[in-house]
């Protein structure tokens, strides 16, 4: 075969050829494109995601806006009703009106009245000057103070809260556009100080602030209420007494186991003691022996819960549950009950009393007028503190201590008043031995009046401890009772009834002719009690010439209904505790063994008791009433003698005695020489060595 040269040869591709060649190689550049995109997926994604998201928000934006046009299309608008609203109207809340504070027998101590109160919308007030002008006078407000109220932007002010009937009446009489009256519930105190430190008070918008006010604040306030102020189209006020909510009755009523007569006569006579004695202030006390029940707490000086702008905070504070002071040889009995309770003591036994000087280590013990042999009873019913210390001595401090905390000492009562305060009584592991001394007769410690006078009542009640309260039941709006707050007794008893019973009749000496507390004998009940005088601490040491004066004790003597304690702070005339609070302690018992209904059990004394005391820790000796005929005696000169002589000399001349200190007459009033007469009293002034 021969070699031959073949070409191929290409045909030229007609035009329709061209184009679908064209065709097919675009569409396979395009797939290439497709492939190439497809290379790089992720990225890709990843935008195109991002681009639909904020497609969507955009989306889901106009759908919320094109929604809220249409239902504000459509629906109704609470703020714009509220808008249109509060043109025409104005809502006010009212506090609401609290439950009365009664007696046991349902006496008012506190009850709420309605007053006007005058506020004002400054818009609506045409001319602020003038009137301002016209309200000063009327609500007694400064001129520029309602200037400046009712000048405010602002669509209510108060001008006056709770005013008077009359100003009240002044104010919607002049008829001011823009001021108008609203009513609101006023707390009154009918009986104005009468117990103020334990009503305590309440503040304008009604809320309690002191005393059982803030104490039972919960229970006393009812439910608030509101006003509607209604105003025409030129905002004028047209009517400002349609009430929204249904308006409650006021709140729960607190019955106190006060009674209102003896707490007036508590306070009375205390009154007259402090002022009689030149005290700095005073406290008394009555309790029912059996159940705690506090019928009298008296607290002067005092306030008056109407009008308390200005007061000073000090005066809030109740006595009785705030003031610790030293007891004196008002703590002696529980010493005496201790010992009995112990066997460690019989009441016929005998107790030297060294003569009024009793070593112990480097210091004395002294009693004001020395005494040898002297029996229990007279022990106690002298007072000496010699002989309480030489009988303290045989139970030692542990138990001393024991039986003053058994007895509620060093702790609070739970007594239902704000600021009760715990007292002093440190532990005996503490105590020397001239410290145990002092504490058997009251010193080293310090206690509450309201300590006390529960512990008191529990030493003669058969030894059963009461809880002190203030607040019998609290009754709703109809007087059903709701809670019923009578505590019973706290067992187990501290002292037997049989030893109970040996201590009454031992105090019961103590008020008998030769007895410390024969000025707080009773005419009509027997009684039982114990004076107390007791120096003051000033910079850590006792003030010479300061003293806490005291008596407390109970009556009648076999059947105790109450005991009372009355306290005098720095006395300046005289400071003895029989002496001192003997007196206004007879009068408030009487009353209110009267109040209680206890019949008397005693005859009345026919002969008057004239009596001097030397001292609350030394016997008064009765001097007999003497008629002088048409005698005119004159005063003898008794300086230089001793109690025991002066008291001889004047024997039956029908002379009171008042005497002070101890150790010698160094002077006398009246003088000697001047003439005297049977209503002619004696003070005389003694002096001794001061104890080392």
């Amino acid at each position: 075969m021969s070699n031959r040269t073949y070409r191929r040869l290409t045909p030229v591709p007609s035009d329709r050829t061209t184009r679908a060649q064209a065709r097919r190689g675009a569409h396979e550049r395009d797939r290439g494109l497709r492939r190439v995109d497809a290379a790089a997926t992720p990225h890709s994604l990843a935008m195109k995601a991002r681009v639909h998201a904020v497609l969507l928000v955009f989306f889901l934006g106009w759908a919320a806006i094109i929604g809220r046009a249409a239902w504000l299309s459509t629906g109704p608008d609470l703020r714009l009703e509220n808008r249109v609203v509060s043109q025409h109207e104005r809502v006010i809340d009212v506090a609401g009106q609290r439950g009365s504070i009664v007696d046991r027998l349902g006496r008012p101590f506190a009850i709420s009245v309605e007053l006007d109160s005058v506020f004002a919308d400054p818009k609506l007030v045409e001319d602020p000057d003038a009137t301002a002008d016209l309200l000063s006078p009327i609500l007694d407000v400064p001129r520029a103070t309602l200037q400046e109220q009712l000048s405010r932007s602002n669509r209510f002010v108060w001008l006056a809260r709770q005013v008077s009937a009359n100003a009240a009446a002044s104010v919607e009489a002049l008829d001011l556009p823009g001021v108008r009256l609203l009513p609101e519930a006023h707390r009154d105190y009918p009986s104005g100080p009468l117990a103020a430190q334990i009503l305590g008070f309440v503040g304008t918008d009604g809320e309690g602030l002191e005393g059982l006010e803030a104490r039972f604040d919960s229970l006393l306030m009812g439910d608030g209420y509101t006003y509607r102020v209604l105003r025409d189209g030129r905002r004028r006020v047209v009517h400002h007494a349609a009430v929204l909510g249904r308006r409650s009755t006021e709140g729960n009523t607190l019955v106190l186991t006060l009674d209102h007569s003896i707490q007036h006569r508590a306070e009375a006579a205390l009154g007259a003691a402090i002022e009689k004695h030149d005290a700095d202030s005073g406290m008394a006390i009555v309790i029912d022996v059996q159940t705690g029940a506090l019928l009298a707490l008296a607290s002067l000086p005092s306030y008056d819960p109407n009008h308390i702008s200005g007061v000073a905070r000090g005066l809030f504070r109740h006595q009785a549950v705030g003031t610790i002071f030293e007891p004196g040889s008002t703590i002696k009995p529980f010493v005496f009950a201790e010992l009995l309770e112990l066997g460690l003591l019989s009441r016929d036994e005998r107790v030297f009393c060294e003569n009024g000087n009793y070593r112990i280590g480097r210091r004395t013990v002294h009693d004001a007028h020395p005494h040898g042999d002297l029996s229990v009873d007279e022990v106690l019913k002298f007072s000496s503190n010699i002989g309480t210390t030489k009988l303290g001595e045989r139970m030692g401090p542990a138990q001393l201590e024991g039986a003053l905390r058994r007895f509620g000492f060093g702790g609070k009562t739970g007594v239902d008043l704000y600021g009760e305060e715990r007292g002093i009584l440190h532990k005996s592991s503490g105590w020397s031995r001239i410290g145990f001394a002092t504490h058997t007769f009251g010193q080293g410690m310090a206690v509450t009046g309201i300590q006390l006078a529960s512990a008191f009542a529990a030493l003669v009640n058969g030894g059963h401890r009461v809880q002190p309260h203030l607040v019998a039941e609290v009754r709703d709006q109809e007087g059903h009772v709701v809670e019923d707050r009578s505590p019973a007794l706290i067992d187990p008893p501290i002292i037997g009834e049989g030893v109970s019973r040996d201590v009454r009749e031992m105090l019961g000496g103590v008020m008998e002719p030769g007895g410390t507390g024969v000025r707080a004998r009773l005419d009509e009940y027997s009684a039982g009690g114990k004076t107390g005088t007791a120096q003051k601490v000033r910079d850590g040491r006792y003030a010479p010439g300061v003293y806490v004066s005291s008596f407390i004790g109970f009556a009648p003597l076999d059947d105790p209904r109450v005991v009372t304690l009355v306290v005098l702070d720095e006395p300046k005339d005289g400071h003895y505790g029989g002496t001192v609070a003997g007196p206004a302690w007879k009068e408030i018992t009487t009353h209110a063994l009267r109040e209680l209904g206890v019949p008397p059990d005693r005859p009345r004394d026919t002969e008057p008791l004239v009596v001097a005391e030397v001292d609350p820790d030394l016997p008064v000796l009765p001097v007999p009433a003497f008629d002088l005929e048409d005698a005119e005696p004159i005063m003898p000169d008794l300086t230089g003698l001793s109690a025991r002589d002066a008291l001889m000399a004047v024997h039956g001349a029908g002379l009171e005695l008042e005497l002070e200190g101890s150790g010698l007459v160094t002077t006398q009033d009246p003088a000697a020489g001047e003439p005297i007469t049977p209503a002619t009293t004696v003070r005389l002034a003694l002096h001794r060595r001061d104890a080392r």
